[in-house]
């Protein structure tokens, strides 16, 4: 540890390295070493481990190599390797058996695994050792954790919240002037996944060591002068400083370059088996004893060999597991090599390797840059065995290796790999990569059964990446090369009436075509079926029709035989969605509900986060902003840790909880950020955007401001084809009120004319009540608050019974508009919507009734109800939104107006009757 601790260079590093091993924190916790190759992080990392150790931590360890990048759960293999034997009956059936497969544990059955599955058992496992005292996760090198045991382990970390958790890992930062990693591409950046899932991360950046620190490392027998070369040429890298000066000739002899002195020292160093054995080693990464003297069986005597490499320091043993002890030194060994020994020892690997994927990474290696079609096969093999234990991103990988490889003469088989490699990257998350293999296929001379796999992903992913006017130009042109194939038809056609980039004016007769191709086509065509049946709902929706539930139902009853089915795709999704949209909020409630229960199951976080947002905007439609609010802290908590970009599902329930508090400012600024006026955005972004600027202006009186964000709200939704009024954001009713508000009663009254009209047919009376209300500044405000009251959209009653009071008290009728008044400030206080409180409470003086100066006013009268049932002056400030000198205040009028002198009185006042 010279290097570490005591009196040596990296004391404050160590420092922090120790504390963090050897405490035991009661949530969990992680820490990073982060340096260029040879910096000294491994030293830390090991030396932490240790201390870990003897403070009680139960260790759960690996240090993967990059060569096991690709090889799907290889790290967790070394993680779990001896605690999985002690908790394996603590996890659950099915994860225990996904776990399993997963680690070569078990043979594949006929369904793949779900990373769910594998990420649920590995949270399992940690939940258990937790159980029993504190846990260090700790990963070396990690930078070359494979993906699949990332996202396992990421999952898992995600999910624990609270114990005695800690993660400890060194990585592998860029270092352009190292010779040995000069021109490679950057080590992959994919682990801080796991430090952004655990809420307490901190980061050790190792800096180049100074002078004295550079000459502290040195032999005695250096020069000051040498010490000085040593680390101008070392860069300050403790490595590269051993190896320069292991190689000076002499005290006084000059420093060689720096790319050669480690090749030079291995030279001397070693003996040619050894430097044989140090190769096998390098080149596989890790690797078995009895794999390694197998690799090595060309010699005459092979554990001779390794024996050597291993009394040279070069290679060292871990758990009867062989790895170079240095990776720049296992580097130096592999580069040495010409290529045509480089190509023959990675065959060797290949040949001694019964894992496929081990075997096709090593092949790859040997055959350069191909196409060869043997190798092909081998990746095709590898990327099969890969995703069949749920190590989706190494079967990506090696499915877009196998059509590197694939030679251009094997058409067929090229279409095939193609395909499957981008369904595999799709899986794994990579869907620029994805994209790239269905970009090179020539969709219109792809067979039917191709063209079903290759043209809804090819779309689906244009959509992700370059947004709906892209892929709308993907399926217009497949439109017009369509053919007269039922099976072939029925799939583009399906993709055309699609309600994000379907073809405009065309979507709702290509869904009746698609539904009738695919009836005509069989079984084979039930994806398109059921895509055609969804998207005819959406159309109908549109269009103003009302929600079609016995399309909803046949879309539902096909789902139990479709392959793999994204969660967004599913019927009861749509049901919950549009159900909220046409004012069915017990059925959008409860569907929403049942999506949320499958994506938690699914662990789709993305899924998760943005159906929460949606039963959010169901909850502040009924007025329930409370259960709005824990709805949008879910939704917090599923995209967390995630770098995901925001949508306008998340932002606009969230200004809308913001303006029902009453913080119009903030509404308003963070519309402004994420859902901004730019001619260059979606008319959907822009239609919420002008929304919610809309009803700021609202509530602060500007009706002028109001009308002009509505209008382009209505405006956006037109351009989108959205007839209904509540897929238009209820943005007409307020655009109408607004329009009174101005003196242009003529064009309120066309857009309640219009409301009124499908609120009757489609049998919605909350747009019957919309249309109500828009006269009821005319005439009509019973007839509004009757229907408002029949629906469960409680501010649009509150808002009814805001204006039936106005009404009432323009006719003079006091006490009517008062009793209005009072409904409405129950209901705006019980939803605790502060900006229509305030209103109503601006109202409510204004219809006081005329009285000696004893009669309370409506706040008055609330404040003494709560102080005479026991309340607190705090109390009845919480519960009116007010302060607690507001309150105080109102109770000096309450006893100055009842003759009263304490709350007692007050209470018995009270109870004689009505004031």
């Amino acid at each position: 540890m010279a290097a570490v601790g005591g009196d040596l260079v990296r004391s404050a590093e160590w420092g922090r390295v120790r504390d963090f091993a050897r405490d035991v924190r009661p949530s969990p916790a992680a820490l990073a070493i982060q340096g260029e190759a040879g910096a000294g992080k491994s030293m830390l990392w090991r030396a932490g481990v240790e201390v870990a150790a003897a403070a009680g931590h139960r260790l759960l360890r690996s240090e993967p190599s990059a060569s096991e990048i690709d090889l799907s759960f290889a790290a967790l293999s070394d993680l779990l390797a001896d605690v999985l034997p002690l908790v394996a009956e603590q996890i659950p059936g099915p994860p225990r058996e996904a776990l399993e497969i997963a680690l070569l544990l078990r043979p594949p059955g006929d369904q793949p695994p779900t990373a769910r599955a594998v990420g649920l058992a590995v949270l399992a496992v940690l939940r258990a050792c937790l159980a029993e005292g504190p846990v260090l996760v700790a990963v070396d090198d990690v930078q070359w954790l494979d993906g699949a045991s990332l996202e396992a382990l990421t999952f898992a970390l995600r999910r624990i919240p609270g114990g005695p958790l800690s993660l400890f890992v060194a990585a592998r930062a860029e270092a352009a002037a190292d010779p040995l990693t000069a021109g490679a591409p950057p080590p992959p950046h994919g682990w801080r996944d796991l430090l952004a899932a655990v809420s307490a991360a901190e980061v050790i950046d190792l800096a180049p060591l100074d002078m004295w620190q550079v000459q502290s490392l040195l032999p005695a027998t250096v020069s000051a002068a040498q010490a000085r070369l040593v680390a101008r040429q070392s860069r300050g890298n403790p490595f590269w400083a051993f190896q320069v000066s292991a190689s000076l000739g002499s005290a006084g002899g000059p420093v060689p370059p720096l790319a050669r002195t480690l090749t030079d020292r291995l030279s001397r160093l070693l003996s040619a088996p050894a430097a044989d054995a140090l190769a096998v080693v390098a080149a596989a990464g890790r690797i078995g004893i009895a794999e390694a003297l197998a690799v090595l069986g060309h010699r005459d005597d092979p554990a001779e060999a390794l024996d050597a490499a291993v009394l040279a320091g070069v290679v060292v043993e871990t758990g009867n597991r062989l790895s170079a002890a240095h990776p720049l030194i296992g580097a130096a060994a592999v580069e040495s090599l010409p290529p045509g020994r480089r190509a023959q020892l990675y065959r060797r690997l290949a040949g001694a390797s019964a894992n496929p994927e081990r075997y096709a990474h090593f092949a790859a290696l040997a055959a350069g840059a191909g196409p060869d079609g043997a190798v092909a096969d081998a990746l095709d093999a590898a990327a099969a065995a890969a995703h069949a234990r749920a190590g989706n991103a190494a079967a990506g990988q090696f499915a877009a290796q196998a059509v590197v490889f694939t030679p251009a003469s094997q058409a067929a088989a090229l279409v095939r790999r193609r395909i499957r490699a981008g369904e595999l990257l799709y899986l794994a998350g990579e869907v620029e990569q994805s994209l790239a293999q269905l970009q090179a296929l020539d969709i219109a001379s792809l067979a039917a059964e191709d063209l079903e796999r290759a043209l809804p992903l090819l779309v689906d992913n244009t959509d992700l990446v370059y947004g709906d006017a892209a892929a709308t130009a993907i399926v217009t042109q497949a439109a017009g090369a369509a053919g007269s194939d039922p099976r072939r038809r029925a799939t583009v056609l399906a993709l055309a009436s699609d309600f994000a980039y379907g073809i405009r004016g065309g979507r709702r007769a290509a869904a009746a075509e698609a539904i009738g191709c695919a009836e005509a086509a069989g079984p084979a065509a039930f994806p398109a079926l059921h895509r055609a049946l969804v998207n005819l709902v959406v159309a109908k929706v549109f269009a103003a029709e009302g929600l079609d539930e016995e399309l909803l139902e046949r879309a539902g009853r096909l789902e139990a035989d479709l392959p793999a089915l994204r969660l967004h795709d599913t019927a009861d999704l749509h049901r919950g969605l549009w159900s909220w949209y046409t004012d069915d909020l017990g059925a959008a409630r409860a569907a929403l509900r049942r999506s949320i229960a499958r994506a938690r199951d699914a662990g789709e976080d993305w899924a998760l986060s943005i159906f929460w947002c949606y039963l959010a905007a169901a909850e502040e439609l009924a007025g329930d902003y409370p259960a709005a609010g824990a709805a949008l802290e879910e939704a917090g908590r599923a995209a967390a840790g995630y770098d995901w970009p925001t949508t306008a599902w998340h932002i606009e329930p969230r200004c809308e909880l913001l303006i029902a508090a009453g913080r119009l400012d903030e509404a308003v600024s963070l519309a402004d950020e994420r859902l901004p006026d730019d001619g260059s955005r979606p008319e959907s972004v822009r239609c919420f955007g002008a929304c919610v600027r809309g009803k700021v202006s609202v509530w602060r009186g500007d009706a002028a401001t109001a009308v002009r964000h509505f209008e382009l709200a209505a405006w956006c939704a037109d351009q989108r084809g959205w007839a209904d009024p509540g897929l238009r954001c209820r943005v007409d009713h307020l655009l109408a009120e607004m329009y009174v508000a101005l003196g242009r009663p003529d064009e309120a009254r066309r857009i309640a004319g219009w409301l009124r009209e499908i609120g009757l047919r489609l049998g919605r009376p909350a747009l019957a009540g919309d249309a109500a209300r828009v006269d009821a500044l005319a005439d009509h405000a019973r007839a509004a608050v009757a229907a408002h009251g029949l629906s469960a959209l409680r501010p649009e009653l509150a808002r009814s019974l805001l204006v039936l009071g106005q009404v009432e008290r323009r006719r003079k009728a006091r006490r009517q508009s008062r009793d209005a008044l009072r409904r409405a400030h129950e209901l705006a206080a019980e939803m605790r919507h502060r900006p229509l409180l305030a209103q109503i409470e601006r109202e409510l003086p204004r219809v006081a009734a005329e009285r000696s100066g004893s009669e309370l006013t409506a706040t008055e009268r609330r404040v003494a109800d709560l102080i005479a049932d026991g309340g607190t002056n705090r109390d009845a400030a919480a519960a009116l939104f007010v302060s607690v000198r507001t309150v105080e205040t109102h109770v000096a009028s309450i006893y100055r107006k009842l003759g009263v002198r304490s709350r007692a009185e007050l209470a018995r006042r009270l109870s004689a009757g009505p004031q």
